[in-house]
């Protein structure tokens, strides 16, 4: 009698496709095993991802915020990775503040 022995490969995920699970896990309110499990993922390789995602930096990005009529004298206050904030108190300064923006992030353009 011959005994098989199946070798289960495990399934590949592209990058798209693990922000996709990491963001169903924030949302999911499971724990990373159980998480893992019922996706049909490996747990360590689960743990990793999460690892990495946690180690990497942040990427900036913009907000497209909409203002209603506010009362004088206003302020904006845009912060820049928790460390670098730009105050905007007139409306004369907002171009300049855009150019300061996409001087610091010229891929990020509006």
């Amino acid at each position: 009698m011959r005994t098989s022995t199946r070798i289960r490969r495990a399934r590949r995920t592209n990058s798209a496709q693990r922000a996709e699970l990491l963001a169903a896990f924030d949302r999911s309110g499971l724990s990373a095993a159980a998480f893992a499990q019922q996706h049909g993922l490996n747990y360590t390789t689960f743990c990793g991802w999460r690892r990495r995602r946690s180690k990497a930096k942040p990427v900036a990005g913009f907000v497209e915020v909409e203002l209603g009529r506010l009362p004088d004298p206003t302020e904006l206050v845009v912060e820049l990775s928790g460390q670098v904030r730009v105050h905007i108190s007139s409306v004369g300064q907002i171009e300049l503040a855009a150019r300061l923006l996409q001087a610091l992030h010229p891929a990020l353009s509006c």
